[in-house]
């Protein structure tokens, strides 16, 4: 019975970073994919379009025709720092997405991947330890800050995808439109890395009391 708790909680973890990375990356870069194998036709039948959507964040003065993006709404309100959320479609076969930018998307989704399957299989590997009560040994307290470097590692990695895309865009989008830089740094699990290597210190205090009693038997 304790066995069927374990196996269940590591196949949970393992489907709970298979969502993750379909949520962050795999739906996007799915449908860029068959995106990117038709062009886009219009009414007349006329290609409007080459290749992916960019989906991008404006400025929202290209709207209002006002600096700052200032908008009068009635006679109450005032909309302030707006910003347009949008898939454009590239109508002009000259411009394209760089191969080198276009190559390092896929390198970073792929490498993201592979972290994520290295954090679930060390979890998987805690998870074990402390069900065989062997969670105060060093190899545990190691695989333990193991998910801690992962998850720093993941965090750099979603951010420098971010940039990449970022400036995937400003290369191909030019004036009037104005492209925001919408990226952030995913602080929390850079929190969470900090919080498994308070934990794993802990640890490592339980190991050395155990080998200590161990020695004093």
């Amino acid at each position: 019975m304790v066995m069927k708790k374990i196996q269940s909680l590591q196949l949970l973890v393992y489907v709970a970073f298979g969502l993750l990375f379909i949520q962050d990356g795999a739906l996007d870069a799915w449908q860029g994919f068959k995106d990117g194998l038709t062009d886009v036709v219009n009414i007349n039948g006329e290609t409007v379009s080459h290749g992916p959507p960019l989906q991008t964040v404006f400025d929202g003065s290209f709207i209002t025709h006002k600096p700052g993006a200032d908008l009068k709404v009635g006679n109450n309100y005032i909309l302030q720092n707006i910003t347009i959320s949008s898939d454009v479609w590239v109508d002009d076969k000259r411009v394209d997405t760089h191969y080198l930018i276009t190559g390092l998307q896929v390198s970073l989704t792929f490498v993201v991947l592979f972290v994520m399957i290295a954090i679930a299989y060390t979890t998987n590997k805690v998870i074990r330890n402390i069900s065989e009560g062997t969670m105060f040994e060093f190899k545990c307290v190691k695989q333990i800050k193991n998910i801690g470097l992962l998850l720093m590692l993941y965090a750099l990695l979603d951010f420098a995808y971010q940039q990449v895309t970022y400036h995937q865009q400003v290369l191909m989008i030019h004036a009037p439109l104005k492209v925001l830089n919408a990226s952030a740094f995913n602080f929390s699990a850079l929190i969470l890395a900090i919080l498994l290597f308070i934990i794993a210190e802990a640890f490592k205090k339980g190991a050395r009391l155990k080998d200590e009693l161990s020695l004093t038997i």
